[in-house]
C-alpha cells in the first residue's frame, strides 16, 4: 500500500460513516483493490460493568430478588399473570418448570446484569437465588432452569403475546406519569431506525433482503424499531420486520425501512391514539412519504437534512440563513416554510464546538 493511499485513509478516518464509505469506494476503484477499508478513527470506551466479585455479592444478597419483585409488582401488577398465560408449546410430559418460572428467571438475570444465556446457570446457581425464585414464582425449585431450556421456550413464544405484554408495560408507565417531565409541549419523542441482525450466505426463512457484489449474494435480516425517549432511557414500543415476503426474483423491488414504517404506524396509532409523537430519524426518512404519515397522524417530525439527499431544500436553507437568520442565538440557524414538493418544512442548524475548538454541524428538517 503506497504512502499516498495510507495518508488518504488516515485523513478520512474521522469523517462521517457515509463520507468514509464514499472515499472507500472511490479508493477501491482508483487503486483497483477491493480490500481497501476505511475504518472509523473514533475510539469508544465501554462503560464499566460489574466484575465477578461484585456480581456474586449482588446475587448473594438474600433480599435483592425480593426487592426486584416488589418493584415489578408496584409498577406492573399484572405482569406475573401475563407470563403465566403465555402459550406453552412444550409437550406436557416434558414440562418441569412453569412458564412464569422460566420467564422470571430470565428477567431477573437481565436485571442483575447477566446478559448471556450460559451466565444464568453460572451466576444464579446459589442456594439463596433458588430459594428466592421458588418463593417469587410460587414453585418449589431444587435448581434453576437450565439456560438451554430457557432459550428453547423463549424461541417458541408467540410474538403477538409478547407484544401485548410490551404494550401493557408501556401503558402502565404512561399511567404512572413518571416520565411526563420528558414530554415536549405534550409530545413524546419517537426514534425510528433499522437494526441489522444477521448476514448469511443462505436465505434464512426465504424472506431475507439480498445484496449482490462481485457475483456473490449475501442475505440480510433487518428489523425496524420504534423507541420512545425518556431522558437517557429508550423504551421499545413497536417492531416491524423488513423482509421480502412476496419476493419473486432479483428484479422485484425489495422491502425497505419506509415501507416497514408505513405498516408500523397503523399499529402505533391504533395502540396509542391519544399520544402525540415527534418522529425522529436520519436522512433516510426525510421523504414525502414519512412527512405525509406524520401529517395524517398529527405527529411532528425531526429528520436529518443532507445536501446530497434534499439538495434543493438544503440550498435554499443555505441561501436563506446567509440572507437572514430567524434566530439570534449563537451557533443556531433557522429558516421556516421552505417548499418541499407539496409541503413546507422548517430547516434548522446547530453548530457544536468541543473543548479543542473543533466544530460539528447538525442539520435537520422539522415541523
Amino acid at each position: 500500500m503506497s504512502e499516498e493511499l495510507i495518508k488518504k485513509i488516515e485523513e478520512s478516518q474521522n469523517l462521517g460513516r457515509a463520507e468514509r464509505r464514499k472515499k472507500e469506494r472511490f479508493s477501491q476503484k482508483k487503486y483497483k483493490d477491493k480490500t481497501i477499508k476505511i475504518k472509523s478513527g473514533k475510539k469508544f470506551t465501554k462503560s464499566p460493568g460489574l466484575d465477578k466479585e461484585k456480581r456474586r455479592q449482588l446475587l448473594n444478597d438474600k433480599n435483592l430478588l425480593n426487592e426486584l419483585r416488589k418493584i415489578i409488582v408496584k409498577y406492573f401488577p399484572d405482569l406475573m399473570s401475563l407470563f403465566s398465560k403465555l402459550t406453552d408449546k412444550r409437550h406436557k410430559s416434558y414440562i418441569t418448570y412453569k412458564m412464569r418460572t422460566i420467564i422470571m428467571t430470565k428477567l431477573f438475570a437481565l436485571l442483575c446484569g447477566i446478559t448471556t444465556m450460559t451466565g444464568i446457570n453460572d451466576w444464579f446457581d446459589t442456594e439463596e437465588a433458588i430459594k428466592n425464585l421458588s418463593k417469587i414464582c410460587n414453585q418449589e425449585l431444587k435448581e434453576i432452569p437450565d439456560w438451554q431450556t430457557i432459550q428453547d421456550v423463549i424461541e417458541q413464544l408467540d410474538y403477538n403475546e409478547i407484544d401485548d405484554i410490551r404494550k401493557y408495560m408501556f401503558k402502565a408507565l404512561l399511567r404512572s406519569k413518571m416520565f411526563d417531565r420528558f414530554r415536549y409541549n405534550g409530545c413524546i419523542q419517537l426514534i425510528v431506525d433499522a437494526t441489522g441482525l444477521t448476514a448469511l450466505d443462505y436465505n434464512l426463512n426465504g424472506n431475507c433482503l439480498t445484496r449482490t457484489r462481485d457475483g456473490k449474494t449475501k442475505y440480510y435480516k433487518y428489523v425496524l424499531e420504534a423507541k420512545v425517549v425518556f431522558g437517557n432511557m429508550l423504551i421499545s414500543i413497536d417492531s416491524e420486520w423488513i423482509e421480502n415476503n412476496n419476493f419473486n426474483n432479483e428484479n422485484d423491488k425489495q422491502d425497505c425501512e419506509i415501507n416497514a414504517f408505513k405498516r408500523m404506524q397503523k399499529r402505533i396509532k391504533d395502540n396509542y391514539p391519544k399520544l402525540k409523537f415527534i418522529v425522529t430519524g436520519d436522512a433516510l426518512y426525510a421523504t414525502t412519504t414519512m412527512i405525509d404519515i406524520c401529517k395524517d397522524n398529527h405527529w411532528h417530525y425531526i429528520f436529518n437534512l443532507k445536501k446530497d439527499r434534499l439538495r434543493n431544500v438544503y440550498q435554499e436553507f443555505e441561501d436563506n440563513i446567509n440572507y437572514e437568520n430567524e434566530v439570534s442565538k449563537e451557533n443556531y440557524y433557522l429558516s421556516s416554510n421552505i417548499p418541499f414538493k407539496q409541503h413546507n418544512v422548517n430547516a434548522f442548524r446547530f453548530i457544536e464546538k468541543n473543548a479543542d475548538g473543533k466544530t460539528t454541524t447538525f442539520n435537520y428538517i422539522m415541523i
